[in-house]
């Protein structure tokens, strides 16, 4: 539970919980213990949900599962909110609500975030961020109470604070403010110069200016240093006193216009995000996820918003992870940028020398610190905005994530946009890790599902050249899901074969699917195979009752198959394929032997739990049909055939 809500409601994949949960070291069967832990925690959150019905609380999220809660609803999220809350209300001169909304803060704060977790490598980041807004917290107390002109008040807790806090500049700031408001300027000025003489012993720094400027403020005794006024609220009957008005907003240096239409089908929506998450980079750097399945369309999208951005005088540069890591340098995406802006911005000598291992194959390797220093130095000075595009960080190695979290803190005031495509059912524990740490910095997250049925036709006719009927554009869609590959590889077909390749299996969208279901479990590839023979619909009660079957294996492999994106649960009790594509690849690759025996399986499997489906009975009667279950088969065919003739469906 705790890994869950250090999430922040993010998706934890099943392989960061693994290692997480046996700190890199897990038992055989992890994936089932995982699976139970799961169960068991969902009985504890949701204890009258009925069996087999979906959980509201701890959902399944492909790659992983993640809490489905709103902030309010936990304290270590609510935390924040309130927090950055009271931020703004200070700055829009709000003293008095933002004090409520800080007591109320810290009032959630009871001892150590995760306390009995806090020293777990997972916990620490999260830890310290929430221990590091408590500090920022107090401060925002201090500073209400002084616009509210309760010097005297905020001093003891102030002097507690920079009694445990002695090098936090902006402590010492207020303190030394809430004495001088006091009429204790000697107190003011003699902790100003404590920290002088601190930050110079221990680090070997003067204040900055901040605590400088106000260091002489105080010796002037300057008139800027006096409390002002505070707005009482108005009494019955008399005219309120005008609201402060909110500083001006300072105009980032570039805003993104709408995109223009292109000639890419579909997705003028999420281009659309994409280049709003562009307008917020113009404050600083931004980062955006676009996630989907392979062939949904990831890299199109990123190449129209590379050219929508460079008509509007962007700078743009794209890298892209290896799917082999064998042989290639780290860091290689970043590689890859760097060599691409080098060609036309080179970098100044001293930074070229530091960039060598990223700019050249046969330099002597830096430090990783020195090397990611170096990467924002020039970062720094290319020409902005800038937008850099990472494809497929799912197989990013340790040493681009670790250079991305850097550039984050690095260009926090450059105007960049670190767009990031990934497979969110291949997101292994560093990407998530990763993903967690820049929640601050990101500024949209897109995920590609399916085009729509017009969308499917339209792209059809551009690949094929072959005008489509609604029909066939409407069974394409059913069968790909409309996955841009899967509709692109069945168009190929379609202008060689004409409408009838509508119900073909490319070969190149099966190999796809046969390396996805290949990352599976060993005991989900099977009970996939077995949903795969019930057809593209399946019903869970069928497949646990079948000869042989245990139930909690199944249940797992199902799970396995919905959180890597292959199953969908369009109801309780019933698992689909995501596309009629996965489910003939998978129920091809059965050798027809097997096929028969399974069919067998299954029809004893619906005599027992839903004798009453007398279309499904006929249907896998035939499919298993032996000499010596021939007369069987043609009784169960024949009761089908009655009912469908009764219902007018002679086809069936």
């Amino acid at each position: 539970m705790a890994r869950l809500v250090c999430a922040q409601g993010h998706v934890v994949s099943t392989d960061r919980f693994i290692d997480d949960l046996w700190n890199g070291q897990p038992p055989p069967r992890a994936l089932a213990a995982l699976q139970v832990y799961v169960s068991n925690l969902r009985r504890v959150l949701e204890p009258g949900r009925a069996p087999r019905t979906p959980a509201r609380v701890l959902v399944s999220v492909p790659p992983g599962y993640r809490l489905a809660l709103d902030a309010d609803e936990v304290d270590a999220w609510r935390f924040p909110r309130l927090v950055d809350a009271a931020a703004a209300l200070l700055v829009q001169g709000r003293p008095a609500e933002a004090l409520d909304a800080v007591d109320e803060a810290l009032s959630l704060w009871t001892g150590r975030p995760y306390a009995e977790f806090a020293d777990e490598e997972w916990a620490v980041p999260e830890v310290v961020h929430l221990e590091e807004l408590r500090t920022v917290a107090v401060e925002h107390r201090a500073e209400a109470g002084l616009a509210l002109g309760r010097h005297a008040e905020v001093i003891p807790e102030l002097e507690r604070h920079v009694t445990a806090h002695p090098l936090r500049e902006n402590a010492v700031r207020l303190l030394a403010l809430s004495y001088y408001r006091a009429g204790r300027q000697g107190d003011a000025l003699a902790a100003l110069r404590r920290t002088r003489a601190l930050l110079a012993d221990q680090l070997g720094v003067d204040p900055g200016p901040a605590l400088r400027g106000l260091e002489a403020d105080i010796l002037a005794q300057a008139p800027s240093l006096d409390p002002a006024p505070v707005v009482r609220p108005p009494s019955l009957g008399l005219t309120p006193a005008a609201p402060v008005a909110p500083p001006p907003a300072v105009a980032p240096p570039v805003r993104a216009r709408p995109p223009a239409p292109s000639r890419m089908v579909g997705r003028t929506g999420e281009l659309g995000r994409l280049v709003a998450a562009a307008a917020q980079a113009g404050d600083g750097f931004r980062i955006a996820w676009l996630g989907g399945d392979a062939g949904a369309g990831k890299s199109t999208l990123a190449d129209a918003l590379v050219r929508h951005l460079t008509e509007q005088g962007w700078r743009a540069v794209v890298g892209r992870c290896p799917e082999t890591t064998g042989g290639v340098p780290p860091a290689w995406a970043w590689s890859e940028v760097l060599r691409d802006l080098a060609a036309t911005t080179p970098p100044p000598p001293e930074t070229a020398a530091r960039l060598a291992p990223l700019l050249t194959d046969d330099a002597v390797p830096v430090g990783q610190f020195w090397l990611a220093r170096a990467v924002g130095d020039y970062l720094e000075g290319v020409s902005a905005p800038l937008l850099i595009v990472l494809e497929d960080v799912h197989r990013a190695d340790e040493e681009t994530l670790q250079l991305l979290r850097h550039l984050a803190v690095r260009l926090a005031g450059t105007p960049v946009l670190v767009l990031l495509t990934h497979r969110p059912a291949e997101a292994g524990a560093d990407l998530v890790t990763t993903r967690a740490a820049l929640a601050v910095q990101a500024a949209e997250d897109v995920t590609l599902g399916g085009l729509a049925e017009d969308e499917v036709a339209r792209l059809l006719v551009e690949r094929s050249g072959v005008e489509v009927g609604p029909a066939t554009a409407r069974t394409i869609t059913e069968r790909t899901g409309g996955n841009p590959l899967f509709v692109s590889e069945t168009a190929r077909l379609l202008a060689v074969d004409g409408p009838s390749a509508a119900h073909a299996l490319p070969p190149g969208v099966r190999d796809l699917i046969r390396r996805r279901v290949a990352r599976l479990p060993g005991t989900a590839q099977t009970t996939l195979r077995t949903a795969a023979v019930l057809g593209r619909e399946a019903d869970t009660d069928v497949l646990v009752a079948m000869p042989g079957a245990d139930e909690e294996t199944v249940l797992d492999g199902l799970e396995a198959g919905v959180l890597s994106g292959l199953l969908e649960e369009p109801r309780p009790g019933r698992v689909r394929f995501a596309h009629v594509l996965v489910r003939e690849t998978l129920y091809e690759d059965i050798p027809r032997l097997r096929r028969t025996r399974m069919h067998g399986k299954v029809l004893a499997a619906l005599e027992a739990v839903r004798p009453g489906d007398v279309g499904a009975l006929g249907h896998h009667a035939l499919a298993s049909a032996t000499a010596a279950t021939a007369l069987s088969a043609a009784a169960h065919a024949t009761r089908a055939a009655a009912q469908a003739s009764a219902l007018y469906a002679h086809r069936e």
